[in-house]
């Protein structure tokens, strides 16, 4: 990087200026030979240098304009989680403002009496459907 700072600054004059000046009996062919044709290649490999550092560069830019993108999905999947789990915990408040309201007007007792009647008889109906499946899974085999 250092070697194209120089040229740049070494070349960015106008041509006229930096171009090697011909000798008093030097011929054509002996100035394009010694000073045009190194000077060329010289310009070839700082052209050539800075087209692969912009290809790198690219590259880079493209591979962080991707990442990027992804991140910004990323937010936008958490953000409409972060939605979907607000709402849903906005219903479950009200379920529980519902709870605590029967709960003041039935007792306390009478409602945590019909909660654990409930909850039993789900677990019985729970445990019928994986006797049948069990039982469904042996006459398969």
């Amino acid at each position: 990087m250092q070697g194209l700072e120089r040229l740049a600054a070494e070349y960015s004059f106008r041509p006229e200026e930096w171009l090697p000046e011909i000798g008093t009996l030097e011929s054509a062919k002996s100035y394009r030979d010694k000073k045009i044709k190194p000077l060329l290649k010289e310009i070839v490999n700082v052209l050539h240098s800075l087209y692969v550092k912009y290809r790198t560069i690219s590259n880079k830019y493209d591979r962080l304009e991707i990442s990027y993108n992804q991140e910004l999905s990323a937010k936008e999947r958490i953000r409409n989680r972060l939605d979907d789990v607000l709402s849903e915990n906005e219903q479950l408040r009200s379920v529980e403002m519902d709870y605590q309201r029967t709960k003041a007007v039935l007792g306390s007792d009478v409602v945590q009496s019909a909660v654990r009647t409930a909850r039993q008889r789900e677990q019985a109906i729970e445990e019928q459907r994986y006797a049948v499946r069990r039982k469904h899974d042996r006459g398969a085999r």
